[in-house]
């Protein structure tokens, strides 16, 4: 079986036919460039290349507009400067702002760019990873066919609060999860319960190690793909994309 045509013709249809959720942060981003990262009490000089509004949630829906898909959005805003800019960015875009809360601003992040490419990060968190139990009545999962979220939500307090918000989606609903780097920080309840209700797994390949203790990308796959029992994507850097489901896997070359 051609996976990747198959993949191609299914994305045709869920453009036309469903629709997406996007449930997690908008932060603003800082990118510095430099040459290399310093080490610790060297004093260097960075070019600021731009600020900008981001965040894992905010950042998927710019995808989905790319691809014409239906989709929304919602992401907490604060009271601060940070949610000054975001609240702005999100209005620009036509999102509807459906959380509000205004005993904290939202957090920001530094991303580091070196020379040869290479991103470091540091989070500087806020109202974003501080979901409430009341946001719950305020969102209305059963309009949507996917909702996707990142492992940043799923940590700490705020995971329980999001475990108990989904448990309105509809019965059909596919919850796409990008855990990212907080994969070896959400509890193992939370991974139990995200488990059980249809979730597609995305993550890079020491994500993937993180979660299944697999070190070859293929058992990884398979393994978590046991766990989930819906379809698996690892991405693997410059060698593409592995898309893993029950009919069978195929890498995903990038075109160079």
């Amino acid at each position: 079986m051609n996976i990747s045509k198959t993949l191609i013709q299914k994305i045709r249809g869920l453009q036309t036919s469903k629709k997406v959720l996007v449930m997690g942060s908008a932060v603003i981003d800082v990118i510095l460039q430099l040459d290399k990262l310093p080490v610790t009490g060297q004093d260097i000089m960075a070019e600021h290349k731009k600020t900008i509004v981001g965040g894992c949630a905010y950042n998927v829906t710019n995808i989905l507009k790319q691809l014409n898909f239906k989709h929304d959005l919602i992401v907490p805003v604060g009271r601060g400067a940070n949610a000054d800019l975001i609240r702005k960015q999100l209005k620009d875009d036509n999102h509807d702002i459906v959380l509000e809360e205004d005993t904290q601003d939202n957090g920001w992040n530094l991303s580091i760019v070196e020379k040869g490419g290479e991103r470091t990060f540091i989070t500087i968190p806020g109202l974003e990873l501080n979901w409430k139990s009341a946001w719950a009545e305020q969102i209305d999962l059963s309009p949507y066919d996917f909702i996707c979220l990142s492992g940043y939500e799923l940590e700490g307090s705020s995971g329980q609060v999001v475990l108990k918000t989904l448990e309105s989606k509809a019965e059909s609903c596919r919850i796409v999860l990008d855990p990212g780097p907080r994969v070896g920080y959400i509890g193992q309840e939370v991974w139990d319960k995200m488990f059980g209700r249809g979730t597609i797994l995305h993550v890079n390949q020491g994500e993937l190690n993180q979660l299944t203790g697999e070190q070859d990308v293929m058992n990884g796959a398979r393994k978590a793909f046991q766990m989930t029992n819906q379809p698996v994507i690892v991405t693997l850097g410059k060698d593409g994309t592995l898309y893993y489901t029950a009919e069978g896997s195929e890498v995903l070359r990038v075109k160079k």
